[in-house]
């Protein structure tokens, strides 16, 4: 017979994990988007823009709980087996390669950006709360600079932005 805890931690399981491999997911998405662009990892944040934004987390979710839910339906016999805890290491680690490989893949992919017409062109790589990160660029080598400056969304309301298909770019 199975205990009651037992039961509980493996509806937990069912349903953290995959909540967990998302967030995980998005977060190394990020992380391999910044380090394409040379943006430090500790300006990341993440909201629900990202969430939802972010392309292939809905398909990886769905996928996880699929999976998980097949699992634990059909295969998982406890949670204290070997097999159950190699399948959230499984689970997890598979979240954090994805993730990583999503998020450098559509950082060196892009093509549109949103340009500031200032002395120096900028392009928007990234808007995490109110800071918008831009870097310096080069339409002529397609390159952007690994320097970039952290502005404050509203610190200057008379730059004009646009989005303008210029890229993708390639990074030194």
């Amino acid at each position: 017979a199975k205990k009651p805890a037992d039961k509980i931690t493996k509806e937990l399981a069912l349903f953290g994990v995959p909540l967990l491999a998302a967030y995980l997911f998005i977060m190394f998405y990020e992380a391999g988007f910044a380090a394409f662009f040379g943006i430090p990892v500790d300006m990341i944040s993440i909201d629900i823009t990202h969430v939802v934004l972010t392309n292939r987390t809905t398909l990886v979710v769905a996928v996880i709980a699929f999976l998980w839910i097949g699992l634990y339906y059909n295969i998982l016999p406890s949670t204290n087996s070997p097999f159950f805890k190699l399948m959230i290491t499984i689970t997890l680690v598979v979240s954090l390669a994805l993730g990583v490989t999503f998020g450098r893949s559509d950082a060196k992919n892009q093509s549109t950006f949103l340009v500031i017409k200032t002395q120096q062109e900028q392009v928007v790589l990234r808007i995490y709360k109110d800071k918008i990160i831009t870097a310096p660029f080069s339409r002529a080598d397609k390159q952007v600079y690994q320097s970039f400056y952290i502005h404050n969304i509203g610190d200057h309301p008379d730059w004009l932005y646009h989005l303008e298909k210029i890229g993708p770019f390639y990074t030194k």
